[in-house]
C-alpha cells in the first residue's frame, strides 16, 4: 500500500537537496547538521541506526529499539526505501513509558541545514514516513518553513499528514509518502530552513503525548511542469456540510426540484504556471456507458501553490455543480468529471476521473463493497486479562426527502469477530444502534434505538467470503427530513472476544464515520472523522432477518408479552428438536439477574412466565439459550 503510494509523491525537477539520515543527525551529504529542539531536554527525537537501535541527538544511547513506547513497540520499523541505513522518530510513547508513572504532551522539531533557493522559482519538500497520534482527530505533524528576510527569520506552517485521513489512534500507511509545494516561502530566497514539528494542534490546544512519527529520505525540488491540472477527487454530495453515499435508496435521492444530483471535484495545480479559463463537464452515465445527463461550469483561474492568494495554499479546492438529474430507476450509475484548461497539460490523464454510484430499492450505505480490505478491531484490554476493550462502528446517515424507515442494519462481520485473545471461539454480545444525533449533548450521549445480539460464527467473512447479515430492529425507525442518525454497531463493556467488521480504509473523506473507542479522560466515546468506512449500512424496507436464520438453528425467541412489563411477562419460543434449555436475563450493565432452568425440552412451542416485581424501571435483555445456541431480545421494565 505505502510502497505503491510512493508513486504519486511530486516533483520530480532539479533535486535541490536530499538526505538519508545514514550518518545520523550529522546529515549524509555535506550539507550540514540537523538540530533537534523539544519539551523534553532532548529526549524525544532518535536517530534509528541499522538494526533499530536508538541514539539521541547528543550520542547517547537509547536503550532501545523503535518505536519503543508501550503502546507502540511492537509496530515496527519505518519501511522507507533507506531505512537499512538509519531514519528519525519522534518517539513520545518512548518518552511517555510507562504511562503508569505520569505522561506530558510532547513538542518537538528536527530542524534542516540553511540552503540557498536565490535562483529557484518552485520549492518542494517530499519525504517518507509513519505515524500515529493520541487523542483527537487533528494529526499534530507540521513542516514549519523559515526564510531569513531583513534580518528576520519568519516560520510559516504547512500540514504534514499528506493524504492520510486525519483520525486519532489509526496508523497510517508505512511508508507514507509526502509532498509539500512550499514555493511561497521558500522561492528566490537565500537562507531556507524548514522543520519537522510535531505541534499540539491548535484545533484542540493539548492532549497530544503518545505514539510516534517517523521520518526519512528527504528531498527538496524544483517542479519543472508548467502547465498540469489535476483532479484529486470526485464526490457525489455536499461533503462539508453533510454527506455522501456510495449507494442510496432511489427514495432518498435528490429530487430535480432541489438541483438533482450534486456532482463535487477537488482539483489543484501542481504546475508552476496559473491555468485560465478551465472548463468542467460533469456527465452521468448509466451501466451501459450512455451519457444521460450534461452539466457544464468554467473556472476562471487555477492558481499554483506559489502564486494563491493565502500561503499556504489549500492542498486542493472543490467545486459543487448542481447537475439537475435525479435517477428515475434503481441501479448502477457513473459519475464522470473532465477538467480542461486553454494550456496543453502536461498529464492529461489526471484531468478525468469517474465513480461508481448505486441507486437501490432500500440500502443505505457509504462504504464501497468491492474495496473493504481492512478489519476494523478493538484493542486489548488494559484493565482486564485476555479481555477486549469496549469497541463499535458506525457512519452518519440523513434523509433530504420525507418517508424513510429504518427497518435494520446490513453488516459485513471480519473474519476474527467473535473470537477470543487466542483465536478460540468465545461468546460475544452486542447491540445494534440507530442514534438520532443530538448536537447539544453531543453523539455518544445521544438518543438511540437498540437491538441486542449473541453472534453467530458463520456470520464471519473468512477467506474471501461476502457475507452480509442484516440485523432487524425490533421495530422500524422513522427517519425524519433533514435529521441527522448515526447507525452503529457497539460492544458497550469489555468482551472476551473481538467486535470486528470489515472497512474500507483511508476513505472517510466526508467525516461521516464514527468508532468508539477511549479517550485521553479514559472514558469511552465516539471518535468521529475517522479514516476507515465500516460496512455498516442502514436497511430502510422489510427483509428476512436473524429471526430466521435462529429458526434454520432450531430455535425461535418471540418478544414477551406484555412489553414494557409492571409485573409479570411472558416468553415464548419453539424448538425445532427436544434441547437443553436455559433463560438468561441480563440488566443494562450486562449483570445477570435471573436464570430459569427449564432442564430438556421437546420440540415445539414453549412459554415461560417472568416475574420483575421489584426490579428497577429500564431495559433488559433476555436470552434463550438451547444446547448451546443463543439468541437474545430485550424488555423493558416500568
Amino acid at each position: 500500500m505505502g510502497l505503491e503510494a510512493l508513486n504519486n509523491v511530486r516533483g520530480g525537477g532539479t533535486i535541490l537537496f536530499q538526505e538519508d539520515f545514514s550518518n545520523g543527525f550529522d546529515g549524509s551529504n555535506g550539507n550540514g547538521a540537523w538540530t533537534t529542539s523539544d519539551n523534553a531536554g532532548d529526549s524525544l527525537w532518535v536517530f534509528v541506526q541499522p538494526g533499530g537501535q536508538g541514539l539521541y541527538s547528543d550520542g547517547s544511547a537509547t536503550g532501545s529499539t523503535h518505536p519503543g513506547g508501550e503502546f507502540s513497540q511492537a509496530i515496527g520499523f519505518l519501511e522507507s526505501t533507506s531505512a537499512d541505513n538509519g531514519w528519525m522518530i519522534f518517539d513520545c510513547d518512548f518518552f511517555n513509558t510507562p504511562i503508569a508513572n505520569g505522561y506530558q504532551d510532547t513538542e518537538g522539531a528536527l530542524t534542516s541545514p540553511v540552503m540557498d533557493f536565490t535562483d529557484i522559482g518552485s520549492v518542494i519538500v517530499s519525504w517518507e514516513s509513519y505515524f500515529r497520534y493520541c487523542c483527537y482527530p487533528y494529526a499534530p505533524v507540521y513542516v514549519e518553513v523559515g526564510a531569513i528576510e531583513d534580518g528576520v527569520q519568519n516560520w510559516t506552517t504547512f500540514d504534514g499528514h499528506g493524504n492520510f485521513i486525519e483520525s486519532a489512534n489509526t496508523a497510517s500507511a508505512n511508508p507514507l509518502p509526502v509532498s509539500l509545494d512550499i514555493s511561497c516561502v521558500a522561492a528566490y530566497m537565500d537562507s531556507v530552513q524548514f522543520r519537522f514539528a510535531y505541534r499540539q494542534a491548535p484545533e484542540t490546544g493539548t492532549a497530544y503525548s503518545h505514539y510516534y512519527w517517523g521520518i526519512d529520505d528527504v528531498v527538496v525540488s524544483s517542479n519543472d511542469v508548467m502547465n498540469d491540472i489535476e483532479i484529486t477527487q470526485i464526490v457525489n454530495g455536499d461533503v462539508w456540510n453533510v454527506f455522501e453515499y456510495r449507494v442510496t435508496p432511489i427514495e432518498q435521492a435528490i429530487v430535480v426540484g432541489e438541483g438533482g444530483l450534486y456532482a463535487g471535484v477537488m482539483y489543484r495545480n501542481v504546475g508552476t504556471e496559473n491555468q485560465s479559463n478551465v472548463d468542467v463537464l460533469v456527465e452521468v452515465l448509466d451501466n451501459t456507458g450512455a451519457v444521460v445527463s450534461t452539466s457544464n461550469a468554467t473556472i476562471d483561474t487555477v492558481y499554483t501553490f506559489a502564486n494563491a492568494a493565502t500561503c499556504p495554499a489549500n492542498a486542493q479546492d472543490t467545486l459543487y455543480v448542481a447537475t439537475g438529474w435525479e435517477p428515475s430507476a434503481t441501479g448502477t450509475y457513473s459519475l464522470r468529471i473532465t477538467m480542461t484548461s486553454e494550456q496543453d497539460d502536461a498529464t492529461p490523464g489526471n484531468n478525468v476521473l469517474a465513480k461508481d454510484i448505486l441507486y437501490t430499492d432500500d440500502i443505505y450505505g457509504h462504504d464501497d463493497e468491492g474495496d473493504l480490505m481492512g478489519e476494523l478491531r478493538p484493542r486489548e484490554s488494559d484493565d482486564i486479562a485476555d479481555y477486549f476493550d469496549p469497541t463499535g462502528y458506525g457512519s452518519y446517515y440523513h434523509c433530504p426527502n420525507p418517508g424513510t424507515m429504518a427497518y435494520g442494519l446490513a453488516v459485513k462481520f471480519g473474519p476474527n469477530c467473535g473470537l477470543d485473545i487466542d483465536g478460540g471461539a468465545g461468546e460475544l454480545e452486542f447491540e445494534t444502534r440507530l442514534y438520532g444525533f443530538d448536537g447539544t449533548v453531543g453523539l455518544t450521549d445521544s438518543p438511540f434505538d437498540a437491538a441486542y445480539w449473541v453472534y453467530d460464527l458463520d456470520w464471519s467473512n473468512t477467506d474471501g467470503s461476502d457475507i452480509e447479515i442484516y440485523l432487524e430492529f425490533d421495530d422500524a425507525i422513522e427517519m425524519t427530513e433533514d435529521a441527522f442518525y448515526f447507525a452503529a454497531v457497539i460492544s458497550e463493556y469489555e468482551s472476551p472476544t473481538e467486535l470486528t467488521v470489515l472497512g474500507q480504509l483511508n476513505s472517510d473523506t466526508d467525516n461521516s464515520t464514527g468508532r468508539f473507542n477511549q479517550a485521553g479522560s479514559g472514558d469511552f466515546v465516539w471518535f468521529t472523522s475517522q479514516t476507515s468506512t465500516p460496512a455498516v449500512r442502514v436497511i430502510t424496507s422489510e427483509r428476512e432477518a436473524v429471526a430466521l436464520l435462529e429458526a434454520g438453528q432450531g430455535i425461535r425467541l418471540d418478544q414477551n408479552i406484555p412489553n414494557p412489563v409492571m409485573e409479570s411477562t411472558t416468553i415464548r419460543f419453539e424448538l425445532g428438536q427436544p434441547r437443553e434449555v436455559t433463560l438468561e436475563v441480563r440488566d443494562g450493565m450486562g449483570r445477570v439477574v435471573s436464570t430459569q432452568d427449564m432442564g430438556t425440552l421437546g420440540a415445539g412451542v414453549h412459554s415461560t412466565d417472568l416475574n420483575v416485581s421489584g426490579w428497577a424501571g429500564g431495559l433488559y435483555t433476555y436470552t434463550l439459550v438451547a444446547d448451546g445456541l443463543r439468541t437474545t431480545k430485550k424488555l423493558t421494565v416500568k
